[in-house]
């Protein structure tokens, strides 16, 4: 299928075997259901019976999703479960490569994935939690948590305020260029070890 929010790649970083997978933040919130979340799964596992069998690729996951479809709940959950199963059983073998980067930000199940990725690259305009602003103000109130402070917002799940706490590993501009050299820089030492 393709029109669902996913895109994939397989070819070289730096002349490495790599392959990539991105959510489009554009396509319902980079939201994960059935369908594409089979689609993430199912690339990871064959990377993983790949470099089980001795073959070198860099899994790459581009984050920009608000985590599940929720019209698709238990599906997407499912999705989401076999998703990091697999990034989890990769890390056995190969470093798993995850960007934040986007409007949208990482967040739910999916905030749960990069979090289990070996090593995670953010953005200056990157967000990063298991619920997003709008959902946290829902749950406590606005006076409480106002998800239109925009500084608020960048100040508690902002890939700086992640990069400072340990939980990102290298924070970067919010360019193609910025994330590119990062993921080359990151997949080269990671050849080397």
């Amino acid at each position: 299928q393709s029109d669902d929010g996913l895109v994939i790649a397989r070819g070289k970083i730096r002349d490495k075997d790599s392959l990539v997978l991105s959510l489009e933040g554009g396509f319902q919130g980079g939201s994960v259901g059935e369908v594409n979340g089979a689609k993430i799964a199912g690339a990871l596992e064959a990377v993983l019976k790949e470099v089980r069998s001795g073959t070198l690729i860099f899994p790459v996951l581009l984050f920009d999703t608000g985590g599940i479809r929720l019209q698709e709940a238990n599906l997407g959950l499912l999705a989401i479960s076999e998703i990091h199963s697999a990034i989890v059983a990769l890390r056995n073998f190969v470093p798993v490569i995850g960007v934040i980067a986007g409007h949208v930000g990482c967040f739910g199940g999916m905030g749960i994935a990069a979090a289990l990725c070996s090593f995670l690259v953010g953005t200056e305009i990157g967000r990063l939690g298991l619920n997003g602003p709008e959902v946290i103000e829902q749950e406590v109130g606005a006076t409480e948590f106002d998800s239109r402070d925009r500084i608020l917002v960048w100040q508690t799940i902002g890939c700086r305020r992640r990069f400072d706490m340990g939980q990102i590993d290298k924070l970067v501009d919010d360019s193609v260029n910025a994330v590119a050299s990062a993921l080359g820089e990151t997949i080269s030492l990671r050849a080397i070890q």
